[in-house]
């Protein structure tokens, strides 16, 4: 089975790598055993760029193109390695290639989006990330609809945002970031109640938490009247992050002994 490349949230744009075989070939055998070699390929220049070996990860993706030139997740994975090296117009045209190559492909959608949102096109990347949840054959929609919502906040519209958050948590109410992006909006609109139980529940799904959500905590049982709670929270932001950008914003009037 072939693993497509998954970009679930937008802060994430590595996939993750596929079962790799010792396939990596050159050999001239079966279309159906070249096909094999170059998603092997693929696979293989996943795992070179998470290494940060980019050089190793293109010869391999060039290879996966040689071998079948209609692998689209061969150039979805070489748009990948240009935005890496900071080549805005030939990732997109890579990522346009595999768009050609694999048409309403939700995974290949979802990563172009996340590139069209980083760099400087956030509504073209929220259509795509809404045709991408859309996708009946999508297997991380409230992925992509926490997507748009991260992409709506860099318009701004955090009305939007807030819409894309709340639906990618009635699909999976289990999705963190759209949790903990919910706090922080309930925070900025005074709703400190409703923070704060986006906030325990993120602490729920994610046992560390986050410095972020942390901070967020002590900032929301301030603002609820509660020193105690605020304190609790500081104290595991400089537990858990003592080195964090977070626990150097704490102020000095929260108590942490």
């Amino acid at each position: 089975m072939i693993r497509r490349l998954c970009v679930p949230l937008l802060i994430a744009v590595l996939p993750l790598a596929a079962c790799v075989t010792n396939t990596d070939s050159g050999f001239a055998g079966s279309k159906v055993d070249l096909k094999q070699a170059s998603q092997d390929n693929v696979n293989l220049g996943i795992a070179y760029l998470q290494k940060g070996d980019r050089d190793s990860a293109m010869q391999k993706i060039q290879k996966a193109i040689e071998q079948d030139p209609d692998n689209a997740d061969a150039y979805s994975a070489e748009a990948l390695i240009y935005n890496a090296e900071n080549d805005p117009d030939k990732a997109r045209g890579a990522y346009k290639t595999a768009m050609r190559k694999a048409p309403d492909d939700p995974e290949i959608e979802n990563n172009y989006a996340v590139f069209l949102c980083e760099r400087g096109s956030p509504k073209d990347a929220m259509d795509l990330f809404i045709k991408a949840a859309n996708n009946p054959h999508y297997s991380t929609p409230d992925g992509a609809f926490t997507n748009a919502g991260l992409c709506a906040l860099r318009i701004p519209d955090q009305g939007q945002a807030e819409q894309y958050f709340r639906k990618a948590l009635q699909i999976n109410p289990n999705q963190a970031e759209a949790m903990a992006q919910l706090a922080q909006l309930a925070y900025l609109q005074k709703k400190y109640l409703t923070a704060r139980a986006f906030i325990e529940r993120f602490g729920e799904l994610v046992p560390r938490s986050r410095a972020d959500v942390l901070l967020l905590g002590v900032n929301n049982e301030r603002a609820l009247g509660n020193p105690q709670g605020a304190a609790d929270y500081a104290k595991q932001l400089l537990r858990n992050y003592p080195a964090s950008e977070q626990a150097q914003q704490l102020d000095q009037t929260v108590p942490h002994g």
